[in-house]
């Protein structure tokens, strides 16, 4: 299978479709999109002018990252990135719908919120609001490596943030010694090769 895979460096979006294709010893043709001069060609196979986009063989172009790496874990055997089991798929799939939801807006906002010239009010909640959602994945990681059964999409969904993340622990937004669960989660999704090679 020909894969071209149009990304870029800082999206976390990106981020964590390389990951699944590294994690998935995929080879694939990369693109780097500099989005102050799109090409026509990456417009032509984004439709909402975001990454990351895939474009598979026949010119089908994929997008919208945790529907494209459901798609990459379907193509690809092995490793298996979700569960055989309907309800530990869901799980999943709960969790990648709350990373979407939550934990990407919080972070973002609270990370790029004065930059992007956001009021104080709305960088204020944004923090809140990941605190509360740290402890909820410190609480569902109580007792387990991973959010589900296994390393999954779900842990994925998070990772392609945890750089961003990290940046708010060293500016002192949060601390992330008041989640154990959630850096030991962390270490271990980090020390991966594939999210050493994923950038």
């Amino acid at each position: 299978m020909n894969i071209k895979l149009y990304s870029a460096k800082g999206c976390p979006f990106a981020r964590r479709t390389r990951l699944v294709l590294h994690e998935k010893g995929a080879e694939f043709e990369a693109h780097e999109v500099d989005f102050r001069n799109r090409s026509e060609e990456f417009l032509e196979a984004s439709p909402t002018g975001k990454v990351p986009v895939v474009v598979v063989d026949g010119g089908d172009a994929l997008y919208e990252s945790n529907i494209v790496n459901q798609y990459l874990d379907e193509i690809y055997e092995e490793p298996k990135l979700m569960s055989e089991d309907p309800k530990a798929r869901a799980y999943a799939r709960i969790w990648m719908a709350r990373a979407d939801e939550d934990f990407y807006p919080q972070v973002f906002v609270s990370s790029m919120g004065r930059t992007r010239g956001f009021p104080e009010e709305r960088i204020s909640e944004a923090q809140e609001k990941l605190k509360a959602t740290l402890s909820r994945l410190e609480e569902g990681l109580n007792g387990r490596e991973y959010l589900t059964d296994s390393f999954s999409l779900a842990d994925i969904a998070h990772a392609g943030n945890f750089v961003r993340l990290h940046e708010l622990e060293e500016n002192g937004t949060v601390s992330l010694t008041d989640y154990p669960n959630v850096t030991s989660w962390m270490d271990r999704i980090e020390a991966r090769e594939s999210f050493k090679a994923a950038g």
